[in-house]
């Protein structure tokens, strides 16, 4: 009998008439988190701090092929029990213990759709500045180190994300199949013009370029930020493949939309990017900067439409969705998907998210590494305990059960809070002793295998009554 404590609506399994996504919804998916300003900035960034062309589509390629194999993995309980992330952390963490791991998402979730509604709400302003020149001015008010203007135009595009939201999953589905080519259609248009701009395509990567102090710390921060880049997702992926008519589609879907776009738009950004310092003396690693000094208005025009249907075809499932899944999972009875929404919302307005975009290195070593750190032992922890641990068997019965076999420890399981912390800690302990700096500096590859080898260590002795349904 499942408990009310942990059960609604919006956490229960899905019937056979909602799985109805297929593979190509599940790649239109991914090209639309994809095609997305961050994945943007995240290339620009890297060419930025002084990597080549070569290095960052490198980078970008590997890094995506590594956090895919987690993600399809985290998508197999979604599509074989249709449950999303937090319940499926419950047979690891406990019926309470859930929460840590869920919460830990929630957070870094909360600062991915913060950036996101900034991109977007700049977009939506600079829009607005060309049927309002003097808007701007707004912005000579100030608070909080934003001015009126920009503050404005936050609140607008987080309730665009909001309505989005609000119509449901089905015409999220439906808005993606639309969205994502046009998105892709108007970033190539970006680029060619960039790169005829600049010469052409020798000009643009033969461009001197100032050869970083450390290119193989470098290198590996690149890596761990595209791997942090969707840590989130790889946690929550069972929150969308939960819909999925079929294990195929969802790991064919994924496998051809994850890594195969988000490097072909990583392309487009590294070309455009090292295009704009050929053309202006400077790396413009922000392409709202790079709208700014186009030479045609309905150019630039349509380019920030672009920008705003990349920022909510994105930002809405990987930012929005997932938080608010974990938030209702603290207190099914009382919070909603949608009061959980409400709520990542106004964490995403506190935290002022801007202030994580103030330089490159802000943004790919403060930002991406950072959060990433916190989640890959998560990660490891979960594949561990369904892949190795249970070997793919699970009691949905019990999973929304306090009194059921996932109750552990008065709903806690030790084993996983020790092995996230001893992971946490192996990923951090470079921060303060320098021989073990290289821990930290692969901070998401550290937590992910030193959790998930603790937890299976630690569950070892007690695989086989886990299998027959032992807690």
């Amino acid at each position: 009998m499942s408990d009310l404590k942990l059960e609604n609506l919006d956490l229960r399994p899905t019937t056979d008439e909602q799985r109805t996504w297929t593979w190509v919804h599940y790649a239109a998916l991914w090209v639309g988190m994809a095609h997305c300003v961050p994945t943007w900035l995240m290339a620009g960034s890297l060419i930025a701090l002084g990597l080549t062309w070569w290095q960052v589509i490198g980078i970008m390629a590997l890094g995506n092929l590594i956090v895919l194999v987690p993600v399809v993995m985290n998508s197999h309980a979604g599509t074989r029990y249709g449950i999303p992330f937090p319940v499926l952390a419950r047979a690891s963490f406990g019926t309470r213990g859930a929460n840590i791991p869920a919460l830990f998402r929630g957070l870094v979730a909360v600062g991915w759709f913060g950036i996101q509604v900034h991109i977007g709400g700049g977009a939506l302003l600079s829009l607005v500045e060309y049927v309002v020149p003097g808007v701007a001015k707004l912005n000579d008010t100030e608070f909080l180190s934003q001015g009126l203007a920009n503050w404005i135009s936050f609140g607008v595009f987080l309730w665009l994300n909001l309505v989005v939201l609000r119509r449901g999953m089905e015409r999220l589905k439906k808005f993606e199949l639309w969205a994502a080519p046009l998105v892709l259609l108007f970033s190539f248009a970006l680029c060619i013009w960039a790169v005829m701009a600049a010469g052409g395509v020798g000009p643009v990567v033969n461009a001197p370029h100032v050869v970083p102090p450390d290119t193989h710390k470098l290198i590996a921060n690149g890596l761990m930020a595209v791997i942090g880049f969707w840590s989130t997702l790889a946690l929550n992926a069972p929150d969308f493949s939960r819909f999925a008519k079929t294990q195929r589609d969802q790991a064919l879907g994924q496998a051809l939309g994850l890594p195969t776009t988000m490097v072909l738009f990583s392309v487009l950004a590294v070309f455009t990017t090292s295009a704009t310092a050929v053309l202006y003396g400077k790396v413009l690693w922000d392409p709202l900067e790079i709208v700014k000094h186009l030479p045609s208005a309905p150019l630039a025009a349509a380019s920030l439409v672009a920008i705003l249907l990349a920022t909510v075809s994105v930002n809405v499932p990987a930012n929005l969705v997932s938080p608010a899944y974990d938030f209702a999972n603290l207190a099914p009875r009382v919070i909603t998907m949608w009061r959980g929404a409400l709520i990542t919302a106004a964490l995403a307005t506190i935290i002022m998210p801007w202030r994580f975009m103030a330089t490159a290195a802000t943004y790919v070593i403060g930002w991406l590494n950072t959060s990433a750190d916190l989640l890959g032992p998560v990660a490891g922890i979960l594949i561990a305990d369904y892949w190795l641990v249970r070997r793919k068997q699970l009691s949905v019965e019990d999973l929304y059960n306090e009194s059921g076999r996932y109750r552990y420890t008065n709903g806690y399981n030790l084993r996983a809070i020790l092995a996230l912390a001893v992971a946490l800690f192996a990923s951090q302990i470079g921060r303060v002793f320098e021989p073990l700096r290289f821990l930290t500096e692969i901070g998401w590859v550290t937590g992910f295998l030193i959790g998930g080898f603790v937890y299976w260590l630690l569950e070892r002795g007690r695989n086989q009554r886990v299998i027959l349904g032992s807690p």
